[in-house]
C-alpha cells in the first residue's frame, strides 16, 4: 500500500505550499494529512488537492476498490 498508493500521491502533493505532510498506511488504506499554510484559502487548497489526486490516478493500481478522496 504505502509503495503503490501512498508514495505516489504523496509525490503529487508534494508541490503546495505545506506546513506539514504525515501519512499512515496498512493493509488496504492509506491515509495523507496535509498542513497548508494559513495564508491559503481551504477551498482553494482542497479543489488543488482533488486535482492532484486526479492527475495521480494513472499511477495508482488498477482496481482500488474506493478511489482516493478528500476531507476538509
Amino acid at each position: 500500500m504505502a509503495s503503490s498508493v501512498t508514495a505516489p500521491l504523496e509525490r503529487s502533493s508534494a508541490k503546495f505550499r505545506l506546513n506539514q505532510m504525515t501519512s499512515t498506511s496498512s493493509f488496504g488504506s492509506s491515509v495523507i494529512t496535509l498542513q497548508f499554510n494559513l495564508d491559503l484559502n481551504i477551498d482553494v487548497a482542497e479543489q488543488e488537492v482533488q486535482a492532484s489526486i486526479n492527475g495521480a490516478s494513472n499511477l495508482l493500481p488498477l482496481g482500488l476498490p474506493n478511489p482516493p478522496s478528500t476531507a476538509k
